[in-house]
């Protein structure tokens, strides 16, 4: 039986620990010097991976003003997809009766991001070093490695922004400007403000807290000027309870792509919500205060173990702890994810219904026109200055949310090569990894921005409005399998004490029934399309012989995958 911890001194970091946490904390151990953990029981199953080495105890934990930071990561990149533009867009082409099924993405996002960080605050390997274990070939992280570039390869952000930039310039009475030369200096800002950092991960939560902390006083500046209108505030209570309402029109057209991705990026999106892991690890979350961080050109390289550091669920004193390391850090997802996106959405779509109202079917998918056109009723209200400085924060925020990707797409496609490769050799370090990654990735985002401004007729379509939502079957499709994966990892792999509690078991099943039934509608339309099906069919629910199938499928995992995370 485990007995409660004695003291909450036992548990609770002093201040001075708590604050070292705010730059990442990094305790490197002899690993050599530490016994092999045994498999199972009461530590986690070693799987196909290497023997886990047991550590004394879990660390004593920081409160929670010490780590905040990870989730605004994430809260940066929502804000300027889906919280900006996408969300807003929805709502103004068909008003507030879809709202429910934005906050209700939220919070499952939230559920499945918790579970995410589960297995690097118990054994301190990211989420892909966990699923290695899972098989003898390590499938899922070259899975995820090849999902994460399939759906983020595409510059779609920095060209939105550097879109609105030019439209600044041209309102200002300057030139017309393209907006390919100004996304390629904003990508090469984005490889500067990354490469010359000391320790990656603490730069790029600087720039967002940043970033965050101006946008949100200048939304509430341009809301308070334009003024809220009452029957708004009405219509979105009521929108956030309408469970189950939804116009025919967002199943058809334009409007179902705009849809998918919407609900992709109700707070971040796609194999993004992966990098939380390895976010959390650099900022020394539980056992990960053993693991490395990644360095920038400035700093020193930190080896990255290759096993996890892990502790007997048995211990009463280091029970406690994990367990105040999980609240402290779903706390912290809570705060600064969940009520700040919440909240974001709040503004951003009282904001477009203030000024364009809610019955612009035209809009739909037209992202671009949709923030010129609430850009011009701004200015109609509070004057060219507002306008310019909405449109202007506009394009930071778009612009932060590139930033975070292509740090994504580097820590997560760099990690995965080198767990599985690269630590076996003598050139790839871990901080050698990040920057050849990031420089690929960079000059690829640049050269499809090049293709579009020279490849002619040709290579038209990639403007920024197809840039963004092309990644939308990719997104959703990757987040019902990592739900999956993630789930069966955490209840089979952990000790039953350090693996997710029944409401969270109950969570990732619901996160698997909403995007999986994403994941199929997509799917079914997709191969609709292609083998040439009836328009009709391929825009309603109408059953098909192509969807049927597919349908069978997802519900077909989704009662294995309840089968297995809800016994005990």
């Amino acid at each position: 039986m485990i007995e409660p911890a004695s003291t909450s001194t036992e548990i609770v970091a002093s201040d001075e620990e708590g604050r070292a946490y705010r730059d990442g904390v990094y305790d490197p151990v002899a690993e050599e010097e530490l016994p092999d953990a045994p498999d199972g029981g009461a530590f986690p199953s070693r799987g196909f991976g290497p023997p886990l080495k047991r550590a004394a105890r879990i660390p004593r934990v920081p409160r929670l003003r010490h780590v905040l930071g990870p989730s605004v990561i994430a809260l940066g990149m929502g804000l300027g997809s889906g919280e900006f533009i996408l969300w807003p867009n929805l709502v103004a082409a068909n008003g507030y009766s879809i709202w429910w099924l934005f906050w209700i993405g939220v919070v499952t996002q939230f559920l499945v991001i918790s579970e995410i960080e589960r297995w690097t605050i118990a054994t301190g390997e990211s989420t892909f070093a966990g699923m290695a274990r899972l098989d003898r070939v390590a499938f899922w992280p070259w899975f995820f490695l090849v999902a994460t570039l399939v759906s983020f390869f595409w510059p779609g952000w920095a060209s939105q922004s550097a879109e609105f930039l030019g439209e600044i310039v041209e309102t200002l009475g300057g030139p017309g400007i393209p907006w390919q030369p100004i996304a390629l200096v904003l990508m090469a800002c984005i490889w500067l403000g990354l490469a010359v950092s000391r320790v990656v991960y603490n730069a790029l939560e600087r720039l967002e807290i940043a970033l965050v902390a101006g946008f949100f006083p200048l939304l509430g500046i341009t809301l308070v000027v334009v003024g809220i209108l009452p029957s708004d505030v009405v219509d979105l209570a009521k929108g956030a309870v309408s469970f189950g309402s939804a116009p025919p029109a967002l199943l058809t057209g334009d409007q179902f792509p705009t849809l998918l991705l919407a609900v992709a990026y109700a707070g971040t999106g796609g194999t993004l919500l992966l990098a939380q892991s390895l976010w959390i690890r650099d900022k020394g979350f539980g056992m990960a205060v053993h693991q490395g961080r990644i360095a920038g050109i400035r700093g020193k390289n930190e080896t990255i173990s290759a096993t996890g550091f892990v502790f007997s669920a048995k211990d009463a004193l280091s029970l406690s702890r994990f367990r105040a390391w999980m609240r402290v850090a779903q706390r912290e997802l809570l705060l600064t994810f969940v009520v700040l996106t919440i909240v974001s959405v709040v503004i951003t779509c009282m904001l477009v219904t203030a000024t364009l109202g809610t019955d612009n079917p035209e809009l739909a998918g037209d992202l671009t026109a949709m923030v010129s056109l609430q850009g011009q009723a701004i200015e109609r209200v509070g004057g060219l200055w507002l306008r310019i400085a909405f449109i202007l924060g506009g394009s930071f925020v778009i612009f932060s949310t590139q930033l975070a990707i292509v740090d994504t797409v580097t820590r997560i496609t760099g990690s995965v090569f080198f767990e599985r490769y690269g630590r076996h050799t003598r050139f790839w370090t871990q901080k050698r990894t990040f920057l050849v990654f990031l420089t690929a990735f960079v000059l690829a985002s640049m050269a499809i921005i090049a293709a579009s401004w020279f490849g002619g007729e040709a290579l038209g379509a990639l403007q920024p409005d197809f840039l963004l939502l092309i990644a939308g079957p990719f997104t959703m499709t990757s987040m019902f399998a990592f739900t999956l994966v993630i789930g069966i990892m955490n209840t089979g792999r952990l000790p039953a004490e350090l693996g997710p509690p029944t409401w969270k078991r109950w969570g990732m099943v619901w996160a698997a029934t909403l995007w999986g039934w994403f994941t199929a509608e997509q799917l079914s339309r997709t191969v609709m399309s292609v083998v040439g099906a009836d328009s009709a069919a391929i825009e309603s629910l109408a059953a098909h012989p192509i969807r049927v199938t597919l349908y069978a499928l997802w519900l077909t995992s989704l009662v294995w995958f309840a089968a297995r995370m809800l016994r005990r």
